[in-house]
C-alpha cells in the first residue's frame, strides 16, 4: 500500500514534469495533435500505442470530465504548454497526462515487484522506486521527451519481470503492445534468448526467439506501411555528429561522471544477480543504435534499457551498504520454489 501511494504521487510529478519541463508538447513535427490524427513525421509515427489510448482516454473514457476540481486548476498550467502547431485541445492534453500517468504507476510499480524478486527487501524495493523516479526526472529535466518514453519504460520493466520469472508465453505476448510503443524494444527478443541459453531446451529457445521476430516483421511492417505517407524519413542517422561529439566535446567532468555511471553499474559484474547479468547482453546493439541513430546528449533515448542499468546500479549500492549479496536472499527463495 505504501508503495503504491509513493509511486501515485511520483507519478504526479513525473507527468508535471515531462509537461512543463520539456518539449513533449512543443515540438511542431511530433505535436500531440499530429500524433491523435495520424500524421506525425515518421519514424516518430510508429510509436502507434500511446496514441490510441490517448484517443481511447479522451473520447471513450472521458477522462477531462471525471478529474476531481483539485486538479482542474492544474491542468490549465499543462494545457498551457502545448504550444506546438498544430496545437493539441485541453482535453487531449489531460487525456495524454492520464495515459501518462498510468505508464510511469506501473513502470514504478513493476520496479518495486521485481527488485522485491531480486533483492528479497520490500525496503529495498521501495528504494529503487524512488531511485527510480529520480534517474527518469533528471533526464526529463534536460528538457527533450516524447509521448513514448514513459510507455517505454514500463515495457521494459515488465519484460525484464517475464524473464526474471520465466513467463516466457507472457513475453511473447507482451511484445505485440510493445513493438507498437516504440520499435526499439525489438531488442528484447534477442535478450530473451541470451538469458534463457541453458535454462530451456536450445529448439524452444530458437522457436520462441523466431516466433518474436516474426510478430515484429508484422506487426512493424503493417505500421510501417500505414504510415508509408507520412512526412519524415523514417529512420534518423547521426553517427557522424556522434564521432565528433565523443570526439571533441567529453571534458573531465562529463568522463568522470561516465566512468562513475559504469562503476556503478558493472561493479563485480560476474556476481551480479544472473537474469541481470545475462540480460546486460542487451546493452551492446543499444548502443550501436545509439551511436547511429541517436542525438548527442539525448540521454532519453536510454529509456530502452534504462530500468535494466538502475536495477544493476542499486545491487551495487546495496552490496556496498549491506557489505552482502542483496539477491542471495531472492536466490534463496527461487532454489526452495
Amino acid at each position: 500500500m505504501l508503495a503504491a501511494c509513493v509511486a501515485a504521487f511520483l507519478s504526479y510529478k513525473a507527468v508535471s514534469n515531462q509537461i512543463t519541463e520539456t518539449t513533449v508538447l512543443g515540438e511542431d513535427r511530433v505535436s500531440l495533435a499530429r500524433y491523435l490524427d495520424g500524421t506525425a513525421a515518421r519514424p516518430f509515427a510508429y510509436r502507434y500505442l500511446t496514441p490510441v489510448l490517448v484517443n481511447f482516454a479522451r473520447d471513450q473514457v472521458h477522462v477531462p470530465a471525471l478529474l476531481p476540481d483539485v486538479l482542474k486548476a492544474k491542468t490549465a498550467v499543462l494545457c498551457a504548454r502545448a504550444t506546438s502547431e498544430p496545437a493539441p485541445s485541453c482535453d487531449s492534453v489531460v487525456a495524454y497526462a492520464a495515459v501518462a500517468g498510468a505508464y510511469f504507476f506501473l513502470f514504478l510499480m513493476t520496479v518495486y515487484v521485481l527488485s522485491e524478486r531480486l533483492f528479497g527487501n520490500p525496503l529495498i524495493a521501495l528504494a529503487s522506486l524512488g531511485f527510480s523516479f529520480l534517474a527518469v526526472n533528471a533526464i526529463l529535466l534536460l528538457g527533450l521527451s516524447h509521448i513514448y518514453d514513459f510507455g517505454v519504460l514500463l515495457f521494459g520493466t515488465l519484460l525484464l519481470l517475464c524473464l526474471e520469472y520465466r513467463w516466457n508465453l507472457v513475453f511473447l505476448l507482451l511484445l505485440v503492445p510493445a513493438y507498437l510503443m516504440k520499435e526499439t524494444l525489438i531488442l528484447y527478443a534477442g535478450t530473451f534468448f541470451f538469458v534463457n541459453i541453458g535454462r530451456m531446451p536450445l529448439a524452444r529457445n530458437l522457436l520462441y526467439f523466431l516466433a518474436q521476430l516474426a510478430l515484429f516483421v508484422i506487426v512493424h511492417g503493417a505500421v510501417r506501411a500505414h504510415f508509408a505517407g507520412n512526412a519524415g524519413a523514417g529512420h534518423e542517422y547521426y553517427l557522424p555528429e556522434q564521432i565528433y561529439f565523443f570526439t571533441e566535446h567529453i571534458n573531465l567532468p562529463m568522463l568522470m561522471l561516465m566512468v562513475g555511471g559504469l562503476l556503478a553499474v558493472f561493479y563485480d559484474f560476474p556476481n551480479k544477480q544472473e537474469t541481470l547479468r545475462r540480460a546486460s547482453i542487451i546493452m551492446i546493439p543499444w548502443f550501436l543504435l545509439f551511436v547511429t541513430g541517436g542525438v548527442q546528449r539525448e540521454l532519453r533515448v536510454i529509456f530502452e534499457i534504462l530500468p535494466l542499468v538502475l536495477l544493476l546500479a542499486m545491487e551495487t549500492f546495496v552490496r556496498i551498504v549491506l557489505g552482502s549479496r542483496p539477491g542471495s536472499h531472492a536466490q534463496r527463495q527461487v532454489q526452495a520454489e
